[in-house]
């Protein structure tokens, strides 16, 4: 959970207007991760979300995907359009076993193509 390129703790930014959701994920993430962690942002709209991409530069970004007042959509184009190599989960209160990532990462070919491999392996397993 350490950023791999630094070895400093993982960057961590939780968004959502529900302060019960922010807090207790916050407790709940420090609580499992500790030192390996660092909450750096609780932001509650989406002017606070995007302004703490660009000046906290988050390794994870977990957003509360029932959250109406962070529009996913402004969100995600601003994720997809930037260079950060940041993650994002999208967690749902209201479904449960709804949680999106996405993960920017960089790989070389081989690492491509053995992910894409992987992929096709884990479908194949399903029923």
């Amino acid at each position: 959970m350490m950023n791999v390129e630094s070895g400093s703790p993982r960057r961590v930014l939780i968004a959502s207007a529900n302060p019960l959701f922010r807090e207790g994920l916050r407790k709940r993430y420090a609580a499992r991760w500790g030192e390996k962690a660092e909450i750096v942002g609780l932001p509650s709209t989406i002017e606070e979300t995007l302004h703490a991409l660009e000046e906290l530069h988050p390794d994870l970004v977990i957003v509360d995907y029932d959250d109406e007042t962070i529009n996913r959509e402004e969100f995600l184009n601003r994720f997809v359009t930037s260079e950060s190599p940041m993650q994002v989960v999208l967690v749902s209160l209201q479904t449960p076993e709804l949680v999106m990532i996405y993960d920017r990462r960089r790989l070389t070919p081989a690492q491509a193509d053995e992910w894409l491999a992987s992929l096709w392996d884990a479908a194949d397993e399903e029923p």
